[in-house]
């Protein structure tokens, strides 16, 4: 099974695509709200409320707020607005639907096969091997996507300011920065913001980038031995020449990115969306099967 990803989109904006865990902790931050829209296709749309796949969007208030209660819904409102104004840092790229083909077709397939089963367990007669089924379809999910984070959960940096400065760590926002040659062996960015970024020759072994954003990213010549990119972005990234021995690259989109003469010795590839469309088949490695 495919892991889901899903868009956002408010106000004629598409941002994504996000796993569904960094969307439900953007919802309980305020980051987001549920009257957003969220779609696993970028054609068919609901908005999060009306979904009922996220939990985050069920918070509400009454007139017997506290004072305290009253000052958090006001930074999640400041929170949202944030979001909107750093539209310049959130770059918005075309799919080509050719490429993408295979990926949207399985992911499509799996959310039709999911509302079908959710259907079926609000009917009155509704068989309990089929309630059954839907429940173990979605904790499947689930545990696909937090299997590679174990006890870590997903950092959420969805409405990060872009801080070329600021030091590289979870969720940290290096959108379109140059950080040629880079050196930090080991560093923690889970969940980062590194769209466009310049890394090229950078020196990042034993990296833990599981679930950044690295869409049109330069990463020519760099030394990634070893590096989790489990569930990465790397949408159109220029890879060539980079060492990726041992990487792991579980659910990675690598939708249109160039892989020429990139290293991948021992490098798990598990249902990861291949340049070609592909989604690698689980137990690749090294090459996409």
């Amino acid at each position: 099974m495919t892991q889901s990803l899903w868009y956002i989109r408010h106000e004629n904006r598409i941002f994504g695509p996000f796993p569904a865990p960094q969307i439900e902790e953007a919802l309980k931050s305020g980051e987001v709200s549920p009257d957003w829209d969220v779609s696993l296709n970028e054609i068919d749309w609901l908005s999060i409320a009306d979904s009922g796949q996220f939990s985050g969007d069920k918070a509400t208030f009454t007139a017997g707020d506290t004072e305290e209660t009253a000052s958090w819904r006001d930074q999640r409102k400041m929170a949202r607005e944030r979001w909107l104004n750093e539209g310049a840092g959130v770059t918005e790229i075309a799919h080509d639907p050719v490429q993408d083909a295979a990926v949207r077709n399985s992911v499509a397939r799996d959310h039709i096969r999911t509302q079908a089963l959710l259907q079926d367990e609000k009917t009155r007669r509704a068989s309990p091997w089929v309630v059954f089924l839907a429940l173990a379809l979605l904790a499947g999910v689930g545990v696909t996507v937090w299997w590679g984070q174990r006890d870590r959960p997903i950092q959420t940096g969805i409405a990060q300011a872009i801080n070329c400065a600021a030091g590289m760590n979870d969720g940290a926002n290096w959108t379109g920065c140059v950080k040629r040659g880079y050196s930090q062996a080991g560093v923690k960015a889970r969940n980062a913001r590194l769209d466009k970024i310049q890394l090229d020759d950078a020196h990042l072994k034993g990296a833990d980038l599981a679930y950044a954003s690295l869409r049109s990213a330069s990463l020519r010549n760099a030394e990634l031995v070893n590096v989790s990119l489990t569930g990465a972005d790397l949408t159109g990234a220029d890879l060539t020449g980079a060492d990726l021995t041992g990487a792991d690259l579980s659910y990675a989109v690598l939708t249109a990115a160039n892989l020429t003469g990139t290293r991948l010795n021992n490098a798990k590839l598990d249902k990861a969306a291949w340049s070609d469309g592909r989604v690698c088949a689980e137990g690749s490695l090294g090459e996409c099967r």
